[in-house]
């Protein structure tokens, strides 16, 4: 489970579904005849009911609704099972037994907690370290953008293509950082978006002119068109559309084209990313959307990315409620087809 959807899950819902879960599993030992249950009423399968319900609500809640699953599965456990079979079992025993599941359901409750809490420390220290790197990074942006502007008034050409590598990859090496930020705020539920009306045709233009301005002969095409205003936030869509546009280009060959499709429907508007490249194998094609996963493909080709644009591209659409799946053959190509509702 993903830290973020744990942050996101507000106190009724996880103290909720402990509650729901330690009912729903002791309700069978309640419902069957006291027959069956002298069959069932030994301290072994219980404590393992106990270990499931504690480690299903700590899992998807946190120690608070871990503890109480605790609880509550101790009181139905000494009040229904132990008080069955109470002439197997001293009452001494039975607290005992009490006392044991106590103890169980709350360190595999906290052992959770620690783990949620390292990983929350992991992501914020990831993000920090992410944070602190841009600031000299974007210094030297600045430079790079100075000596251009310098080296290419004095006419020193060779010069001027130095300085022009220094900005490039400094873009390059920003645009790896921020997608390590944008990772960790999903992770850890600070994920911000902003949402406002926008024309998704026209920024679908202005990022295929970009596009076609940083990769020079690159055959960009495209055909349809929306005329819709969609509600959501205009720099979250484009940077899900750019990366489509971009991984498109650089797994396909120089020469072959890039085709996008623009298409509305009812409630919302379609765009699809086609491409004439490398592929992606059929097992592989829901894995791509793991957070660090790259195909055997791109790693063999030696490829640079960090496997991470279409985490966020599809964490992005997933929070708008759309649909982001890819249909793909080996050397034949890709289509990335994209949806997203009107009003989410």
């Amino acid at each position: 489970m993903k830290l973020a959807y744990f942050q996101k899950r507000n106190r009724l819902k996880r103290y909720g579904f402990s509650v729901i879960v330690t009912t729903l599993l002791f309700s069978l030992f309640i419902l069957l005849p006291k027959e069956y249950l002298t069959l069932i009423n030994n301290q072994t399968i219980s404590l393992l009911v106990l270990i499931l319900v504690v480690t299903a609500s700590s899992w998807y809640g946190g120690l608070g609704p871990g503890l109480l699953a605790t609880f509550l599965t101790t009181f139905i456990n000494y009040f229904t099972i132990l008080k069955i079979d109470s002439s197997s079992h001293p009452e001494t025993g039975d607290l005992f037994i009490t006392f044991v599941y106590i103890i169980v359901g709350f360190l595999i409750s906290l052992i959770s907690e620690v783990r949620y809490e390292a990983e929350f420390q992991k992501d914020e220290f990831i993000a920090m370290a992410a944070h602190e790197i841009k600031n000299p990074l974007n210094t030297i942006k600045g430079y790079a953008c100075l000596l251009q502007k310098k080296i290419k008034a004095s006419g020193k050409n060779k010069i001027s293509e130095y300085a022009d590598e220094i900005d490039t990859q400094a873009d390059r090496l920003l645009e790896l950082i921020n997608d390590l930020l944008d990772v960790t705020k999903i992770e850890v539920g600070k994920f911000i978006y902003k949402d406002e009306l926008f024309d998704l045709d026209s920024l679908t233009e202005e990022i295929i002119n970009h596009q076609r301005i940083a990769n020079i002969g690159k055959v960009i095409t495209l055909t349809g068109s929306t005329h819709k205003i969609i509600k959501a936030d205009r720099y979250r869509i484009g940077q899900v559309i750019t990366n489509l546009l971009t991984n498109a280009i650089k797994y396909s060959p120089q020469k072959s084209p890039i085709k996008i499709r623009l298409k509305s429907k009812k409630d919302g508007v379609i765009l699809t990313v086609k491409d004439y490249g490398i592929g992606i194998p059929r097992p592989e094609q829901k894995a791509i959307f793991k957070h660090f996963y790259r195909s055997q493909r791109t790693r063999q080709r030696k490829i640079e990315g960090l496997g991470l644009g279409l985490f966020i591209s599809s964490q992005i659409i997933k929070h708008y409620r759309g649909k982001l799946q890819v249909k793909s053959t080996e050397t034949r190509g890709s289509t990335f087809c994209l949806e997203v509702p009107k009003n989410y």
